[in-house]
């Protein structure tokens, strides 16, 4: 692209419109699709803050809280429906575009960082437009991943305290912000590594703890591929490291343990500061270790109880193929790697063609290479940092490390529940650190990279589009707003309307896992569960009776399919049967009531 193009891309002008467009585009799609039991956790989460709990100390929050605080203002400005909790969505995602244009900006020309920026964008949000706590967590790291930048490149340390305060305010979204607070420190070891025996000593020691501890979470029931998705980008990151600190050129700026104690000193200044203003009322009505359990000890059941591996090992091989086919083209002339590239162009649209034949295998392995580029390219950087120690030319810069850590250490975010939906927090910071690995030198921008970039493009707006196709039908009810899959529209419609008709003023009970159930009723839970299989005491028989009294419960839904918890027990089920004898199903629920 010529210069005087690039720079009518530079135009701050043109930079508003594009922006425009794409925020214009997410508000559009920002009110199809759901997830009933996802959103039923996020409006009932919202409507009990909104009502004067907090997470944590008054009723089982999945996540840290601060979705629930943001959804609950939402609901005061915006009014009581699911289509209130998108809107803050939509403008958090206005306030992210800059960040990752900033970001790609540092690594790219004007086009490809526009280009990379737009990637990112499609392969995020537009997958599943609701207002998931982990699309927060995402916002906050990316911001903290460029003031990380800032900082490792010569910014200061407040930039550091700044990285901090966006690691603490992912926390507070959902505990995943434990993995970018991990990637930053790695950065700043990085930054400030020396070759010195006691450095050395530190550096091991803190990197084998680092090991053994991410081994023990992630590596048991993950099988192979959990291996490679979730403990190798950790362990490139810590060899990297550890070879550095063995061939650091000298003039790289100061090194050093006590520059590094300075350094993680301002990291967790920054990052215990929003943990400390969100826990004031906590700890003014004695709620801190409520919520310290609910935050970090309560998720070990989620492994338990919601856990989805990442697929057979054949499903690695993809991604692997992809980061080895980019690296290759980055060391072949111009011409060759533009007859490579038309030639892989050529055998694609030829395999695209005979997808339906072979039972959309094709399909299945183009997902699979972009689902697993950033475990291989993360070892691919790692590979490249450590052939270039002690070459100060061809150092990979502070920055360009800490976007590959971001990214590796973020595809954490997929553990235990890897759904195709989770690869989407994980992607834009996947596309940042592959521009960071095109500035350092591991690949290149070429015809070979765009393609590959074209097929997730393809893969992510053609994910995004089919979500958003199939929510054609309003969700009824004072409570909806938002467009879901018609059967869906239709089972929900026809079940709130059959439990409130029968209430006559009563309580409600529903479960396991039906959040959703009391919101589109518009029904207090009068439990502390949004999912059963958090709860800290079984609901047992005996248990199950004093609630059915003690609430004043009319009606009974039975989730006869709940996603995670188990199923109700024989005799639980026979108690509520036996207590309301009236019943019809509508779906998977089975409506229970008695006449008054």
């Amino acid at each position: 692209m010529g210069s005087r193009a690039a720079a009518l891309l530079r135009h701050p002008a043109v930079l508003a419109l594009l922006w425009a467009a794409a925020v214009g585009a997410m508000a559009a799609l920002a009110g199809r699709f759901w997830i009933p039991l996802d959103d039923g956790t996020l409006a009932q989460s919202a409507e009990r803050v909104l009502g004067g709990q907090l997470p944590h100390r008054d009723f089982g929050d999945p996540y840290s809280g601060l979705n629930a605080v943001l959804g609950a203002a939402a609901f005061k400005v915006l009014g009581v429906r699911l289509s209130s909790l998108r809107i803050p969505l939509v403008a958090a995602f206005a306030l992210w575009l800059p960040a990752l244009w900033l970001l790609t900006r540092r690594h790219l020309p004007v086009p490809e960082a526009l280009a990379a920026t737009a990637l990112a964008a499609v392969l995020s949000v537009p997958a599943y437009p609701a207002a998931m706590p982990g699309w927060y967590a995402l916002f906050a790291v990316t911001w903290g991943a460029w003031m990380l930048t800032r900082a490792l490149e010569g910014g200061g340390r407040r930039w550091l305290v700044g990285a901090g305060a966006m690691a603490g305010l992912a926390i507070l979204f959902k505990v995943v912000g434990l993995y970018f607070l991990a990637a930053a420190l790695l950065s700043v070891a990085w930054r400030r590594a020396e070759r010195t025996g006691a450095y050395f000593a530190v550096a091991v020691a803190a990197v084998s703890s680092f090991l053994l501890l991410l081994g023990w979470m992630a590596l048991p029931g993950t099988g192979a591929s959990g291996v490679y998705h979730f403990f190798l980008p950790g362990l490139a990151l810590c060899a990297a490291l550890l070879a550095r600190t063995r061939g650091v050129p000298p003039g790289l700026g100061a090194h050093g343990l006590i520059p590094l104690l300075a350094d993680g000193a301002a990291l967790t200044l920054g990052f215990v500061v929003p943990l400390v203003l969100f826990l004031v009322p906590y700890a003014l009505t004695g709620g801190v270790g409520a919520w310290l359990e609910g935050v970090f000890l309560l998720p070990a059941r989620r492994i338990e109880a919601a856990s989805s591996p990442p697929g057979a090992m054949w499903t690695v091989l993809p991604g692997t193929a992809a980061v080895l086919l980019a690296v290759t083209a980055a060391r072949l002339r111009p011409r060759p790697e533009r007859i490579l590239a038309v030639a892989l162009a050529a055998l694609l649209a030829v395999a695209l063609a005979a997808d339906d034949m072979l039972d959309g295998a094709v399909m299945a392995t183009l997902w699979y290479s972009v689902r697993g580029w950033i475990p291989a390219l993360v070892a691919a950087g790692a590979v490249f940092a450590f052939a270039a120690r002690g070459r100060t030319a061809d150092q990979m810069s502070p920055g360009e490390f800490a976007l590959l850590a971001s990214a590796g250490l973020w595809a954490l975010v997929q553990f235990p529940y890897a759904a195709p939906a989770y690869f989407f927090y994980v992607a834009p910071l996947g596309v940042l650190a592959t521009a960071a690995t095109v500035s350092a030198g591991v690949l290149r921008r070429g015809p070979v990279l765009a393609l590959l970039s074209g097929v997730a493009l393809f893969l992510g707006a053609g994910y995004a589009g089919g979500v958003a196709a199939t929510a054609s039908e309003p969700l009824g009810g004072p409570r909806g707003g938002i467009r879901v899959p018609p059967a869906d529209a239709r089972l929900y419609g026809e079940l709130a309307i059959l439990v409130r008709s029968h209430l006559d003023g009563g309580g409600l009970w529903a479960g396991p896992d039906a959040p959703e159930v009391y919101f589109l009723a518009g029904v207090p839970n009068p439990t502390s569960t949004l999912y059963e299989f958090l709860d800290r005491a079984p609901l047992t028989p005996p248990r199950l009776d004093s609630l059915l009294a003690s609430a004043g419960v009319r009606v009974a839904v039975v989730n006869t399919r709940p996603l995670f918890s188990p199923a109700l027990s024989p005799s639980s089920l026979e108690r509520i049967v036996r207590a309301f004898p009236e019943s019809s199903t509508v779906g998977p629920f089975v409506v229970r009531w008695r006449e008054p």
